[in-house]
């Protein structure tokens, strides 16, 4: 356990960094932090400033998707998570 939260989000975590990775030109500077709001984990995606709108996708589709593979895996295993892009 970390900070009173088990770890098995780590699936979830690293299923958001290998989509936001492989959307990115830069994909080393990606990164992807995990916090937790109560019993929800918060996923906060930070991108290079030109591949941001990539990841957001036309009309915020790219970044719906992403969040509705994420709430998908995580409810597999009765989570919930917030996706967020850092400006």
């Amino acid at each position: 356990m970390i900070s009173g939260h088990a770890v098995d989000g780590a699936p979830v975590k690293r299923l958001i960094e290998l989509i936001v990775q492989r959307l990115s030109d830069r994909p080393e500077e990606t990164r992807v932090a995990e916090t937790f709001e109560g019993r929800t984990a918060v996923y906060e995606i930070s991108v290079p400033e030109e591949d941001r709108g990539r990841l957001i996708g036309r009309e915020g589709r790219t970044v719906r998707a992403l969040r509705a593979f994420a709430g998908a895996a995580a409810a597999a295993r009765g989570k919930r998570v917030i996706v967020r892009v850092r400006d």
